[in-house]
């Protein structure tokens, strides 16, 4: 096998990563399972180009889905992006699985907690909420758990998780690097034809600075002139915006799962209707502030808004690898095709664990090594005007409310 045809590059894993990375935030459960190709992709490089690129490509992937879908669980595949690269390291230096799994775990146990800690205190509105609600459901059962016996089964449950998937994530990934399939390159094909741009009515970084203002002040309180300035201001924002639908469907659904989610914590605790309306409340903005800055800058805006911030950031470890990662990815003309390549790779595969697990492991060396970066599109001409001074200004205005 050629040397070209072993080493797959970056582009094409980071393509990879992408394409796993949008169906796991895009799937009602089981993102984990669906990340885990973009994560051996991801593995694959670090174990060929080193840790810098291998982190390069999981933040460039990680950034392009947020460009075609926005924010809106952003988390799901995090673990695997801030993990992988680091086990493809240890793999290409002969670590073992031991070693790899506590490096795995002690990344996925601290993530892991930052999203628990993040879903208690600002979704579910607190430990007495969220504590409330596991004790009144004990009770049912005669069962005593207090707010320490919360904190216990939970931290519990995060442990055993972070050692499970730890155990799946390592196995799958040595298994795909070290059996890698010969795959040859692909003859030089036609790239997609781009999606058209969306054409905004704003400048993106003013618009992800105003949904980043949004997002604070709903951090910041729940009281009900905040919740109604912040969602006059998103109501405006959205009819003026001009904006891409596309995202919309993800994000309703999404809002709807945590508004649902902060309803039943907050009345399970006992904290009455209007506080478990108000934070049901804040906990669907939230997911719709995130979903309009989507909408409003586009997936091209929202793109460029992350090349600039790259380009602030080279001095960071990877910045300028990601940056770099980026430009070659373009994968909204791509996602169909990939999907069904998948389709194709598990149709009449045996309904076992390994034969599934191979035919995707294959379908992931394939995809990265077939991949032909498209040409970098022109960096987007941006400049603020009056409109978009406008728009920064209604989104600071509902901080008033906070002092009335």
């Amino acid at each position: 096998m050629s040397t070209a045809a072993q080493d797959t590059g970056t582009a094409g894993p980071a393509h990879v990563a992408t394409v796993s990375f949008l169906a796991s935030r895009a799937v009602p459960s089981g993102g984990f399972w669906v990340a885990l190709a973009g994560g051996t992709a991801l593995a694959r490089v670090a174990q060929r180009r080193g840790a810098r690129e291998g982190y390069g490509a999981s933040w460039a992937a990680m950034l392009e889905t947020v460009a075609i879908m926005g924010p809106a669980r952003f988390g799901v595949p995090l673990t695997q992006a801030l993990s992988a690269p680091l086990m493809g390291r240890l793999e290409a230096r002969g670590r073992g699985a031991l070693a790899q799994f506590l490096a795995c775990a002690a990344i996925r146990v601290l993530s892991n907690g930052v999203g628990v800690a993040f879903f208690v205190f600002v979704i579910a509105g607190g430990l007495d909420a969220y504590a409330g609600s596991y004790e009144n459901l004990a009770g049912l059962f005669g069962l005593e758990v207090g707010e320490r016996g919360t904190v216990i089964v939970t931290l519990a449950g995060l442990f055993a998780w972070g050692a499970f998937a730890s155990v799946v994530q390592v196995t799958v990934y040595r298994r795909g690097l070290r059996s890698w399939p010969s795959v040859q390159e692909a003859d030089e094909t036609a790239s997609p034809e781009p999606e058209p741009p969306h054409s905004g009515r704003f400048d993106p970084r003013v618009i992800a600075v105003a949904a980043a203002v949004s997002f604070a002040l709903l951090l910041a309180s729940t009281e009900w002139i905040v919740l109604a300035a912040v969602t006059a201001f998103l109501a405006v924002a959205w009819v003026v915006s001009r904006p891409d639908r596309r995202a919309v469907p993800t994000g309703l659904a999404l809002a709807g799962v945590l508004a649902f989610g902060a309803l039943v914590f907050s009345l399970g605790a006992g904290l009455g209707v209007e506080v478990a309306l108000r934070r049901a409340s804040r906990a669907a903005l939230l997911v719709l502030a995130a979903t309009w800055l989507r909408a409003a800058a586009g997936a091209d805006g929202l793109r460029e808004v992350s090349r600039r911030a790259l380009g602030r950031l080279r001095a960071l470890p990877s910045a300028r690898e990601a940056a770099q990662v980026l430009d070659t990815i373009g994968s909204e003309g791509r996602l169909a095709s990939a999907g069904r390549a998948l389709l194709d790779a598990i149709d009449g595969v045996p309904n076992r664990p390994g034969p599934f697990v191979d035919a995707v492991l294959g379908w992931v060396a394939r995809e990265a090594v077939h991949y032909r970066a498209p040409e970098r599109a022109p960096a987007l001409a941006l400049r603020a005007r009056l409109v978009d001074a406008l728009l920064l200004v209604g989104a600071i205005a509902p901080a008033a409310a906070l002092f009335a």
